[in-house]
Protein backbone atom coordinates (compact mmCIF):
# COMPACT_ATOMS: atom_id res chain seq x y z
CA UNK A 1 0.00 0.00 0.00
CA UNK A 2 2.70 2.51 0.99
CA UNK A 3 4.75 1.85 -2.17
CA UNK A 4 1.70 2.47 -4.34
CA UNK A 5 1.00 5.79 -2.62
CA UNK A 6 4.64 6.86 -2.96
CA UNK A 7 4.57 5.95 -6.66
CA UNK A 8 1.35 7.97 -7.14
CA UNK A 9 2.91 10.97 -5.39
CA UNK A 10 5.98 10.81 -7.67
CA UNK A 11 3.69 10.45 -10.70
CA UNK A 12 1.67 13.51 -9.62
CA UNK A 13 4.82 15.57 -9.09
CA UNK A 14 6.02 14.54 -12.55
CA UNK A 15 2.68 15.51 -14.12
CA UNK A 16 2.72 18.86 -12.31
CA UNK A 17 6.23 19.50 -13.63
CA UNK A 18 5.26 18.46 -17.18
CA UNK A 19 2.14 20.67 -17.10
CA UNK A 20 4.21 23.60 -15.87
CA UNK A 21 6.79 23.09 -18.66
CA UNK A 22 4.05 22.88 -21.30
CA UNK A 23 2.24 25.96 -20.01
CA UNK A 24 5.43 28.02 -19.85
CA UNK A 25 6.43 26.84 -23.32
CA UNK A 26 3.07 27.85 -24.82
CA UNK A 27 3.19 31.28 -23.15
CA UNK A 28 6.76 31.82 -24.30
CA UNK A 29 5.86 30.90 -27.88
CA UNK A 30 2.79 33.13 -27.68
CA UNK A 31 5.01 36.14 -27.00
CA UNK A 32 6.57 35.74 -30.46
CA UNK A 33 3.88 34.01 -32.54
CA UNK A 34 0.16 34.10 -33.17
CA UNK A 35 -1.78 31.38 -31.39
CA UNK A 36 -2.94 29.81 -34.67
CA UNK A 37 0.68 29.49 -35.84
CA UNK A 38 1.80 27.51 -32.78
CA UNK A 39 1.65 23.74 -33.17
CA UNK A 40 1.67 21.00 -30.55
CA UNK A 41 5.08 20.03 -31.94
CA UNK A 42 6.35 23.57 -31.28
CA UNK A 43 5.08 23.37 -27.71
CA UNK A 44 6.56 19.98 -26.88
CA UNK A 45 9.92 20.91 -28.41
CA UNK A 46 10.05 24.12 -26.40
CA UNK A 47 8.85 22.34 -23.24
CA UNK A 48 11.21 19.40 -23.65
CA UNK A 49 8.44 16.86 -23.13
CA UNK A 50 7.11 13.99 -25.20
CA UNK A 51 3.97 14.12 -27.30
CA UNK A 52 2.54 11.44 -25.00
CA UNK A 53 3.34 13.68 -22.02
CA UNK A 54 1.44 16.51 -23.67
CA UNK A 55 -1.63 14.41 -24.47
CA UNK A 56 -1.59 12.78 -21.03
CA UNK A 57 -2.26 16.24 -19.60
CA UNK A 58 -4.02 18.20 -22.35
CA UNK A 59 -6.29 17.55 -25.28
CA UNK A 60 -5.24 20.65 -27.24
CA UNK A 61 -3.32 23.92 -26.95
CA UNK A 62 -6.64 25.60 -26.04
CA UNK A 63 -6.90 23.12 -23.17
CA UNK A 64 -3.54 24.38 -21.82
CA UNK A 65 -4.99 27.88 -21.48
CA UNK A 66 -8.29 26.60 -20.13
CA UNK A 67 -6.60 24.56 -17.39
CA UNK A 68 -4.33 27.50 -16.54
CA UNK A 69 -7.40 29.74 -16.04
CA UNK A 70 -9.16 26.99 -14.05
CA UNK A 71 -6.11 26.68 -11.80
CA UNK A 72 -6.19 30.45 -11.13
CA UNK A 73 -9.92 30.29 -10.34
CA UNK A 74 -9.25 27.42 -7.91
CA UNK A 75 -6.48 29.40 -6.18
CA UNK A 76 -8.83 32.37 -5.79
CA UNK A 77 -11.72 30.27 -4.49
CA UNK A 78 -9.49 28.47 -1.99
CA UNK A 79 -8.29 31.81 -0.68
CA UNK A 80 -11.87 33.10 -0.43
CA UNK A 81 -12.97 29.92 1.38
CA UNK A 82 -10.11 30.27 3.85
CA UNK A 83 -11.11 33.86 4.58
CA UNK A 84 -14.85 33.15 4.80
CA UNK A 85 -14.33 31.91 8.32
CA UNK A 86 -13.48 35.51 9.18
CA UNK A 87 -16.93 36.91 8.28
CA UNK A 88 -15.87 37.62 4.72
CA UNK A 89 -18.03 40.28 3.01
CA UNK A 90 -18.77 40.45 -0.77
CA UNK A 91 -16.48 43.48 -1.02
CA UNK A 92 -13.62 41.38 0.37
CA UNK A 93 -14.44 38.58 -2.05
CA UNK A 94 -14.09 41.04 -4.94
CA UNK A 95 -10.82 42.40 -3.51
CA UNK A 96 -9.39 38.88 -3.23
CA UNK A 97 -10.57 38.05 -6.76
CA UNK A 98 -9.02 41.22 -8.19
CA UNK A 99 -5.75 40.78 -6.29
CA UNK A 100 -5.40 37.26 -7.65
CA UNK A 101 -6.25 38.47 -11.16
CA UNK A 102 -3.52 41.07 -10.75
CA UNK A 103 -0.97 38.30 -10.03
CA UNK A 104 -1.45 36.67 -13.45
CA UNK A 105 -2.65 39.68 -15.46
CA UNK A 106 0.52 39.66 -17.59
CA UNK A 107 -0.66 36.34 -19.08
CA UNK A 108 -4.17 37.70 -19.64
CA UNK A 109 -2.69 40.75 -21.36
CA UNK A 110 -0.73 38.41 -23.62
CA UNK A 111 -3.97 36.57 -24.51
CA UNK A 112 -5.71 39.86 -25.27
CA UNK A 113 -2.76 41.10 -27.36
CA UNK A 114 -3.10 37.91 -29.43
CA UNK A 115 -6.87 38.46 -29.88
CA UNK A 116 -7.79 35.46 -27.76
CA UNK A 117 -10.68 37.28 -26.02
CA UNK A 118 -13.27 34.69 -27.08
CA UNK A 119 -11.11 31.77 -25.92
CA UNK A 120 -10.42 33.56 -22.65
CA UNK A 121 -14.14 34.19 -22.07
CA UNK A 122 -14.86 30.52 -22.79
CA UNK A 123 -12.22 29.60 -20.21
CA UNK A 124 -13.82 31.86 -17.59
CA UNK A 125 -17.23 30.40 -18.40
CA UNK A 126 -16.09 26.78 -18.24
CA UNK A 127 -14.04 27.34 -15.07
CA UNK A 128 -16.97 28.96 -13.28
CA UNK A 129 -19.42 26.22 -14.22
CA UNK A 130 -17.02 23.38 -13.48
CA UNK A 131 -16.03 24.76 -10.08
CA UNK A 132 -19.53 25.42 -8.87
CA UNK A 133 -21.06 22.32 -10.49
CA UNK A 134 -23.98 24.45 -11.59
CA UNK A 135 -27.03 22.87 -13.14
CA UNK A 136 -28.50 24.86 -16.00
CA UNK A 137 -32.09 23.70 -15.46
CA UNK A 138 -33.15 26.72 -13.39
CA UNK A 139 -33.40 29.68 -15.77
CA UNK A 140 -33.13 32.38 -13.10
CA UNK A 141 -29.95 30.88 -11.69
CA UNK A 142 -28.61 30.36 -15.20
CA UNK A 143 -29.24 34.01 -16.12
CA UNK A 144 -27.75 35.14 -12.83
CA UNK A 145 -24.62 33.03 -13.35
CA UNK A 146 -24.21 34.17 -16.94
CA UNK A 147 -24.53 37.80 -15.87
CA UNK A 148 -21.94 37.34 -13.13
CA UNK A 149 -19.46 35.61 -15.44
CA UNK A 150 -19.87 38.36 -18.03
CA UNK A 151 -19.56 41.11 -15.45
CA UNK A 152 -16.46 39.62 -13.84
CA UNK A 153 -14.81 38.98 -17.20
CA UNK A 154 -15.58 42.43 -18.58
CA UNK A 155 -14.68 44.21 -15.35
CA UNK A 156 -11.26 42.53 -15.25
CA UNK A 157 -10.61 43.03 -18.98
CA UNK A 158 -11.60 46.71 -18.81
CA UNK A 159 -9.37 47.19 -15.76
CA UNK A 160 -6.46 45.54 -17.56
CA UNK A 161 -6.99 47.49 -20.79
CA UNK A 162 -7.10 50.74 -18.78
CA UNK A 163 -3.71 49.98 -17.23
CA UNK A 164 -5.02 48.73 -13.86
CA UNK A 165 -4.73 52.22 -12.40
CA UNK A 166 -7.19 51.50 -9.60
CA UNK A 167 -6.18 49.29 -6.72
CA UNK A 168 -8.21 46.11 -6.18
CA UNK A 169 -9.78 47.84 -3.18
CA UNK A 170 -10.82 50.87 -5.28
CA UNK A 171 -12.22 48.71 -8.06
CA UNK A 172 -14.17 46.57 -5.57
CA UNK A 173 -15.69 49.77 -4.14
CA UNK A 174 -16.59 50.93 -7.67
CA UNK A 175 -18.19 47.56 -8.38
CA UNK A 176 -20.15 47.73 -5.11
CA UNK A 177 -21.27 51.27 -5.91
CA UNK A 178 -22.49 50.22 -9.37
CA UNK A 179 -24.39 47.29 -7.87
CA UNK A 180 -26.09 49.60 -5.33
CA UNK A 181 -27.00 52.02 -8.13
CA UNK A 182 -28.60 49.19 -10.11
CA UNK A 183 -30.64 48.10 -7.12
CA UNK A 184 -31.80 51.63 -6.27
CA UNK A 185 -32.57 52.37 -9.94
CA UNK A 186 -34.59 49.16 -10.24
CA UNK A 187 -36.58 50.11 -7.14
CA UNK A 188 -37.59 53.41 -8.75
CA UNK A 189 -39.33 51.77 -11.69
Amino acid sequence: MYQFEEKEIRKNKTNIFVRKCITEALFSLLEKHDFEDISITDIIKKAGVSRMGFYRNYSSKEDVIEKFILEKFIETINEIKAKRQLNFHINNIMITTLKNFQKFSNYIKLFLDKNLDALLYKCYHNAYYSLYNIKKNNRIHQYSNEMFIGELFNLEMCWLKNGMKESPEELARIYGYIMKLRISTNNLT
